[in-house]
This record gives C-alpha cells, structure tokens and sequence, in this order.
C-alpha cells in the first residue's frame, strides 16, 4: 500500500541522525502504531491444515480424571480427590471466557465485501475487505490525506484462511507467536533497507519483546478483523486468558461511551500499553488504543460493521 514505508520513514527521521539511534521502544512504537493504522496483516503462516472445534468452557470445569490447562501466569488453582481436578479462573480469565463465548455465539457478516468504519486519530477511515480474495479498499477522510488509496491486493487474510487457523489454544498461540515474529523481523528489516536506500546511518534497534508480547499483539490485532469467524474469535479470546500479564476490566467505556470490556497489557521491554475495548455482547472490537513512554496516544474507534455482495462507493467523495 503505497506511503506506508513514507509514514514510517518520516517518523524515524525525527529520531534518527548520522548519528543517533533510534531506541528499542521508539522502533517499536513506530512499527506498532503502523500496524495500527494498516489492515490487519496478510496472512503469514496461515496455511493450517484443518480447524479444530472451537467451543466456550465453563467458568470452572471438573471432569473425572482429566483437567483443562492452567490459564494465565499460574494463578488458577487445582484441587479434589478420587481422580478430579477442579480448575479455578481469576476475575480476568472469567471475563474472557464469557466474551469467548459471546464470540462463538455471533456469526460473521454474510456479504462478500465487508465494511468497517472506523475513527482514527483525526482521520475517518472506511476499509472494505474482500472475504474471497483479501484485498482492501481504503477510503478516509483528514486533512492532508488522499480521499482513497490503491486497491491493496491479498492484504488481508480470506475468511477461508481464517477458518483454517486452529482453534484449539495451544496450537493457535504457537501459530500466532510465529506470525508476530515473522511480521516484526519484516518490518525491521524494510525500515532498515528504506534508511540505507535514503543514505542514513542511524539503524533500526529490534526491541526484545517476549513471547507474550508478540502473542498479545497478534491476537488483539487479528480481533480488528472483521472476517474473522465465530470459532476463530472465541479461540484468541482464550489464548488471552493463558497470557500472562492481561489486564481486563468488565465495568469499562470506550470513548464514544459505549458499555466494554477493556483488555490491556503492558509490553514488557517498551512499555507500550495497549488496550482493546471489546462488546461484551456479541465479543466485537469497539475501540483500540495505545500509549507510549513518552507520552504519544492514539485510538481507533470501530462505528460499524456492514455487508454487500458488491464493492461500496468512497462515501467522502460527493
């Protein structure tokens, strides 16, 4: 998509000289915030043969002589007699299974082209996705942007690509921590080659972001999508209730004041916070923010989600 290497280079170059490195967190943020603001991501690694089954567990299950998985750092508890195993969730893990289950409740848009509204920042966006092949139309409106960007093909991953994602927790957190780190070693990599290209000697410093980390950031952003399936969706709700360091608060508003459940993590080298604000009726995305060190915000604002079998016309144009 063209003006994105632009966008990323601008904001480098406010930090970097022939002299000066960009730190960690700055490379991070930059590279973070543009990943933001692009559609949520092409689809690395997403050949899955088959998708497991996707069901919502209740709060606290016991079954004779088997036990789910521990969720999060360790705080769920595990106790009985005679073969039985009790696990416990905290307060947080709680709020994530019942959006997990709201989630796999709620079926997927029914048109071809799907239809996101959104408030960036200063900028309305719309983004009109293709289920069948990927691409992406971009239309916004801001001062000093286009009214529409270049068809941006296979930019986003298909509804059958997504189905193909595993749904089973384990499984789908070592294909998302694998996608993350695909993605950011890419990204560092292109900031790299654009800096030389352009004769600058300050560097891209890859942030040592961990497992969790990269595992947050990659199921919060694939959650943006709006292709994503019931199964799938319910599936990353509980890949973060098993990582540690999730934060969520069920009494939370997004800024339009809509009733959320806010879902934040701190990273742990950056300390970048993010936040995704979810509806907790039907698990979609209300709103997504982040925070960096020196004090930068941004947001998105999610308005509406819609479907046609026909691409829609730029509604900013008159």
């Amino acid at each position: 998509m063209p003006g994105i290497d632009e966008d990323i280079m601008r904001e480098l170059m406010h930090r970097c000289t022939d002299d000066l490195y960009a730190s960690p967190h700055v490379a991070a943020a930059i590279v973070r915030r543009q990943r933001h603001r692009r559609l949520r991501r092409r689809a690395l690694g997403v050949a899955v043969a088959g998708a497991a089954a996707g069901t919502a567990v209740a709060v606290v299950a016991s079954a004779p002589g088997t036990a789910r998985p521990a969720q999060n750092n360790g705080s769920a508890t595990a106790s009985g007699q005679a073969g039985q195993t009790t696990i416990r969730l905290t307060a947080a893990q709680k709020s994530l299974y019942k959006l997990s289950d709201a989630a796999a409740k709620t079926g997927r848009p029914g048109g071809r082209y799907v239809t996101l509204t959104e408030k960036q920042d200063s900028a309305d966006r719309t983004s009109v996705l293709d289920g069948l092949t990927g691409d992406v139309w971009t239309y916004q409106r801001g001062a000093g942007i286009p009214s529409e960007l270049p068809v941006a093909r296979h930019d986003s991953p298909t509804t059958a690509q997504f189905d193909a994602m595993p749904a089973e927790t384990a499984s789908l957190r070592a294909l998302l921590l694998k996608q993350a780190k695909e993605e950011q070693a890419e990204a560092i990599a292109r900031q790299r080659k654009d800096m030389k290209r352009a004769g600058q000697k300050g560097v891209v410093q890859q942030p040592k972001l961990t497992d969790d980390d990269f595992v947050f950031d990659q199921a919060t952003t694939l959650l943006w999508n709006p292709l994503v399936g019931p199964q799938l969706r319910s599936a990353l709700y509980k890949v973060l209730a098993d990582t540690p360091g999730v934060r969520v608060n069920s009494h939370a508003r997004d800024d339009l004041g809509r009733a959320a459940v806010e879902i934040s993590r701190t990273a742990t080298s950056t300390g970048i916070v993010d936040q995704t604000f979810e509806n907790p009726k039907n698990g979609a995305v209300l709103e997504t923010a982040f925070s960096y060190q020196d004090g930068t915000k941004g947001f998105d604002l999610y308005l509406s989600v819609t479907s046609s079998n026909r691409v829609p016309p730029n509604p900013y144009q008159r």
